[in-house]
């Protein structure tokens, strides 16, 4: 099937590259050795912030596409000034190293950063480093991120001069706050909600803007669904969080937002690094870090990273994992780089808690397991990418990246309903047979890089599809029932019996999603101050379906736009307004409704926004944004006795949102912001719905997670947020409402060096007051748990 695929994408997308070679009427140039040297002084167009020296190389190197040797310790806790206009790469270069210590020299197009003798310094030995492989988000940074590793077919940007509402989690942050799963950072976020996933790993569905996003993107990869899709902490380097309406950057599916899982590269300086600790309860674990350089010029790396963890939860739920994640990459020519990545992930977790249907909202203690041991989730997953990036010239550049996941999964749920007398009724004991998904996506763009009189341009033209192909055996979960049990009895109840026969029949398909995106945008900058990115996307979403849900498919496409206009009023702000389209693939009907199966048609969304980034200071970022998103309606009907999902009307999302992330003073960081939303529907066929909200989408958020370094005790810092989520409706009618929450937590770090090698501890403290809360209309929070962890290098 993988090799189908692949070939799907490269047959649909050469003609495409070939196209635009045809359309510009440029050929490309193979610059020989000998003629490298003159595009050291030829003028190209700078535009760099004020920000940290290693930020500002990065940025440099991005956009003279010239290749950079330096070694990362030289231009640690060093900063840049900003610089715009037209220049040569020296000229734009010795203004960034003035003062630092530091001189560059030139062989053909590599570029070395070495210390001066003024420096007083030790020369060090130096290391070839990718453009985009400076570290950045790092805690002495205050996590602040000045690029983005690519945005659809855009690819990477400045994150301030990026048109769209954007939060980016750097991995030091992950680490620092010992996050077990991806739910702690999306419930620290200002501009998600936190999503159910201490039940099961795996990626979770966040909600951003009022929606929820069941589409995940690895390294900028759109999966079709993020069903039995799993995600490790240890493996990802950045989570890029971009709030709105995406379906033209990614494909279909995303109408509140999307969430990229940028994963870990290879390092430039050699890494061993040990971490031992406890997520809660007796969830111990250990977690080893590798990477490095295969030769003295770095040109090719590694990097490895492996976890096991065991014991129980807080609340004595028995947990499982064990993580492997090996990276390979390089600069196979000069102009040539390639990476290969593979993950296996090994998840079990038992007697998890029950899911609850129909309840009064009354508190429950969650700081209690309910579920018999027998119920688990279990998940085994394979992952593997690669990605390939050939820069022939400063003129072009050919990006392409292809991306295989296989997963097994099992699962036992235990659904309860509520009874007058506050007793529970199992109505809904499934056990899952190990079930399969596959998930297969890539994508190739081609960048050229032109002027028109003034006017530069980066045109892109690229192609990206993503297919999600799901297999169960026989008619997939069996149900049973049970009699009233209160909570606390409920922990005993016996496993049912499933049959003799049950999970031993052959795997099938019976359900496939697809998207196909054929893209070309434009880049284009007027001048210092004006540019505009506009582009199309023919997104196509197909469904095919067959087994119990029986067998039908259907195919639609339709033509998306996007445009934006960015104008930057002074060198530290840049203010834009963009307007997006979006294909969005129709819902498919649950088990709890009549229609269970129906397949709605797609949808087109509307997102309109108007927005400002601020660089305070180099590393402090604001980000706020205006919005409206406009999309078709879903909800249940209602109907007794059982009730139907329909499409009808319109639900209409306005708000404003704002971030502010990095260093306010040299020892104070904060990540922090809010979301204030007027949410409802508009128009609807069943008057009694027009000015309801929709479910489980809170209208108010605010959030704030600090960390103070204490000036008299050197490397101590203290950390602790505050988390407020609004009110919500778990139904259309607006009768059950899900109350609102807010939720603290505290911890410390201290970094210190044992026999010259670093150490740090860290201590958190997850919902310090136990606080007893509803994560959505079925599912408890998390309850106050303890973790620690100590790391050391060897």
């Amino acid at each position: 099937m993988l090799h189908k695929v692949l070939w799907y994408l490269f047959s649909r997308s050469i003609p495409l590259a070939l196209a635009v070679l045809l359309m510009t009427g440029i050929t490309p140039i193979a610059w020989s050795q000998s003629a490298l040297s003159p595009v050291w002084a030829m003028q190209v167009s700078i535009n760099i912030p004020s920000q940290s020296l290693a930020q500002a190389l990065n940025e440099w190197a991005q956009q003279t596409r010239l290749e950079l040797i330096v070694q990362p310790a030289l231009v640690t806790g060093k900063t840049a000034p900003a610089l715009s206009g037209n220049m040569t790469p020296r000229q734009a270069l010795d203004r960034l190293l003035a003062g630092s210590g530091l001189v560059a020299t030139m062989d053909g197009s590599t570029v070395m950063i070495k210390t001066t003798a003024a420096a007083g310094t030790q020369q060090l030995p130096e290391m070839l480093v990718r453009a985009d492989s400076l570290k950045q988000g790092t805690a002495e940074e205050g996590y602040r991120v000045s690029n983005i590793s690519g945005i659809g077919l855009w690819g990477e940007r400045s994150l301030r001069d990026t048109p769209y509402s954007m939060s980016v989690v750097p991995s030091d942050l992950i680490e620092n706050v010992n996050a077990q799963n991806m739910g702690q950072i999306f419930k620290m976020n200002p501009l998600t909600q936190e999503p159910v996933i201490q039940n099961f790993t795996g990626v979770p569905f966040v909600v951003i803007r009022g929606f929820q996003t069941l589409n995940p993107i690895y390294d900028g990869i759109p999966l079709a669904l993020g069903n039995g899709s799993a995600v490790s902490v240890i493996e990802i380097d950045r989570v890029e969080i971009l709030s709105g309406t995406s379906g033209f950057l990614y494909g279909g599916g995303r109408v509140g937002g999307a969430v990229n899982y940028v994963t870990k590269n290879s390092t430039n300086i050699p890494l061993r690094r040990l971490t031992f600790g406890n997520y809660g309860g007796t969830q111990f674990y250990g977690h080893a870090d590798i990477g490095g350089k295969f030769d003295e010029r770095g040109r090719f790396g590694y990097r490895a990273n492996l976890l096991y963890q065991g014991g129980d939860t807080a609340i004595g739920e028995p947990v499982n994992q064990k993580v492997a994640n090996i990276v390979l990459d390089g600069h196979l020519t000069d102009t040539l780089y390639a990476d290969i990545k593979y993950t296996y992930n090994d998840y079990s977790k038992e007697a998890t808690q029950p899911w609850f249907d129909m309840v009064e909202r009354v508190s429950i203690d969650t700081s209690k397991r309910y579920s018999p041991k027998w119920t688990s989730n279990d998940i085994e997953s394979h992952k593997a990418y690669t990605s390939l990036r050939w820069d022939p010239s400063k003129y072009f550049t050919l990006r392409s990246a292809f991306f295989y996941q296989d997963t097994r999964m099992r699962v036992n749920q235990i659904s309860l309903n509520q009874q007058v007398d506050r007793t529970f009724i199992p109505v809904r004991i499934s056990n899952s047979p190990w079930e399969k998904h596959e998930n297969y996506g890539g994508y190739i763009y081609l960048d050229t890089r032109f002027s028109t009189f003034a006017v530069d341009h980066k045109l892109t033209l690229g192609y990206s599809s993503t297919l999600y192909d799901y297999f169960v055996r026989g008619n997939g979960p069996v149900s049973r029932s049970g009699t009233s049990l209160s909570l606390d009895e409920l922990k005993n109840l016996p496993e049912p019996d499933w049959g003799a026969s049950f999970g031993n029949e052959p795997l099938s398909s019976v359900w496939v999603d697809r998207y196909d995106n054929v893209l070309i945008g434009d880049a284009i900058t007027f001048n210092d101050q004006w540019s505009t990115m506009v582009g199309l996307n023919y997104a196509t979403t197909a469904n095919k379906r067959g087994g119990f849900y029986g067998d039908s498919s259907y195919e639609k496409s339709a033509l998306t736009p996007s445009v934006s206009l960015l104008y930057k009023p002074i060198e530290e702000v840049t203010t834009y307004v963009s307007y997006m389209e979006a294909l969005e693939k129709g819902t498919i009907v649950g088990n709890t409704y009549a229609n269970r199966g129906t397949v709605f048609p797609p949808l087109v969304s509307k997102q309109y926004e108007v927005g400002l980034k601020y660089d305070i200071s180099p590393n402090l970022l604001l980000s706020t944004a205006l919005f409206r998103i406009e999309k078709a309606n879903q909800y249940s009907d209602l109907a007794t006795p059982i009730p139907s999902y329909v499409q009808d009307g319109l639900q209409v999302h306005n708000g404003v949102e704002l971030v502010l992330t990095g260093k306010v003073t040299d020892n104070l960081t904060i990540m922090g912001g809010g979301t204030l939303m007027d949410i409802g529907v508009e128009k609807s066929n069943n008057p009694a719905l027009e000015g309801k909200k929709p479910t489980n989408a809170a209208s108010r958020m605010g959030k704030i997670y600090a960390e103070y370094a204490l000036p008299w005790v050197p490397g101590l810092s203290l950390t602790g947020g505050i988390y407020y989520t609004g009110e919500r409706y778990a139904d259309a009618a607006n009768t059950d409402k899900i109350p609102s929450y807010t939720l603290y937590d505290i911890g410390a770090r201290y970094t210190t060096r044992v026999l010259d090698k670093a150490l740090t501890v860290r201590l958190n403290v997850i919902n310090l007051t136990d606080k007893d809360y509803w994560q959505n209309d079925y599912t408890f929070g998390t309850p106050r748990t303890v973790a620690f962890s100590v790391s050391t290098m060897f």
